[in-house]
């Protein structure tokens, strides 16, 4: 469940941090409908297709649509994005706009290490100096984001509980749906199904993922160590001037551009192989 309210965020968060990319590729012009659609089109089957119902899980929909209804009512985006999601979405966009040593890098083109032994205080008057309109800028941009995510949340709603539906169609029989359904009307069961999905973006439960981090970079080095051995028992791929004439031409059509554009942007080698 977690993962699923996360990836849902984190889509959304690739999304609007690319399209700035992809517009710049567009030599400095706005990004285009076709190319939104394209980099859409990158996260769209990013979780896999699902099997098709079997005629019984079909014959269990309607009330495994019940228990959905319950579980999870029209506006329960809504309701997570105000409650839960606003908070740690505006908290990011703060760290990520207002850290004083990544904004003064930027400002600046000093690294992050020849800033290092400054005090925030420092670091904050330095930045107010050369950006005073940061904070206002930033929060501008966090009401941005939350506003559009809101929207596409509160649009992919349906989708997302008829799906429920159909998870629930597939791991419950007809009685059990019915118990659950049942349950959802009691007391107990009525407070259970408003909250439980909201429990899962509670401050409570997101602040745990802080830990998330610290873990991960503890384990780095030897993830990288790992990585370039998997790599170094591999091939390296080849460029395009590795292939020969037959293959380039293959390539070329593969591609639909000619051999000469593929030469052009062939990357210069590093001697490492692709990345």
């Amino acid at each position: 469940m977690k993962r699923t309210i996360l990836a849902g965020i984190g889509g959304c968060a690739l999304l609007w941090a690319a399209a700035p990319a992809a517009a710049q590729e567009n030599s400095g012009e706005e990004l285009t409908a076709e190319q939104a659609r394209e980099l859409g089109n990158l996260f769209g089957d990013m979780f896999g297709t699902a099997d098709p119902l079997s005629a019984e899980q079909e014959e269990r929909l309607p009330a495994a649509m019940l228990v959905v209804s319950k579980l999870f009512p029209k506006g329960t985006y809504a309701r997570m994005m105000d409650e839960s999601m606003a908070p740690m979405i505006d908290a990011m966009m703060g760290d990520l706009g207002g850290n004083s040593t990544i904004a003064l890098s930027q400002l600046t083109g000093l690294s992050p290490l020849d800033l290092s032994n400054l005090d925030a205080e420092r670091l904050a008057k330095a930045v107010a100096l050369l950006d005073p309109a940061a904070e206002e800028r930033n929060s501008a941009m966090s009401r941005l984001m939350l506003t559009q995510i809101g929207e596409i949340m509160l649009e992919i709603e349906p989708a997302y509980r008829a799906g429920l539906a159909r998870a629930y169609a597939v791991r419950f029989t007809n009685e059990e749906l019915m118990d659950l359904s049942a349950y959802f009307e009691t007391d107990v069961g009525k407070k259970y199904a408003a909250e439980s999905f909201l429990v899962f973006a509670d401050p409570q439960v997101m602040s745990s993922m802080n830990e998330m981090m610290p873990a991960m970079m503890e384990r780095l080095p030897a993830i990288m160590s790992a990585t370039a051995s998997i790599e170094s028992d591999f091939p390296a791929g080849r460029s395009f001037s590795d292939l020969s004439g037959a293959e380039q031409s293959q390539l070329a059509d593969l591609l639909g551009v000619t051999k000469g554009e593929l030469a052009q942007s062939e990357p210069e080698s590093n001697g490492e192989g692709p990345s």
